[in-house]
């Protein structure tokens, strides 16, 4: 059985300050298939991503890009925008070697 290479080019990232839920939106891309998908993810798998997204964006420091805005009910919402990378594609298993993923696809 051959293994494929999966990949995601992340768009935003959003989070709350009362929620433990990380929610990544992007394009997922295996062999030749593409689809818009949203994942839920762990702080340490953000920390991953974002290490991940460092190593191919040098120039930038991608965990200051992160904008903070205050919601209605006094919560903080953190968001990222990866089209502001020069590079927001990463390999999914970056992330997802320890925990499995809760994805929906689009």
């Amino acid at each position: 059985m051959a293994i494929f290479n999966q990949t995601i080019r992340i768009k935003e990232i959003i989070f709350l300050t009362s929620n433990n839920e990380i929610t990544l939106f992007g394009t997922t891309s295996r062999d030749l298939m593409t689809y818009e998908t949203q994942i839920s993810i762990n702080s340490s798998q953000l920390n991953m991503v974002i290490n991940a997204l460092q190593s191919r964006n040098e120039r930038l420091e991608v965990s200051e890009m992160f904008e903070s805005r205050s919601t209605e009910n006094g919560q903080i919402l953190f968001y990222f925008d990866g089209n502001a990378l020069i590079n927001s594609e990463i390999e999914l298993n970056n992330f997802s070697q320890n925990e499995v993923l809760k994805q929906i696809r689009a």
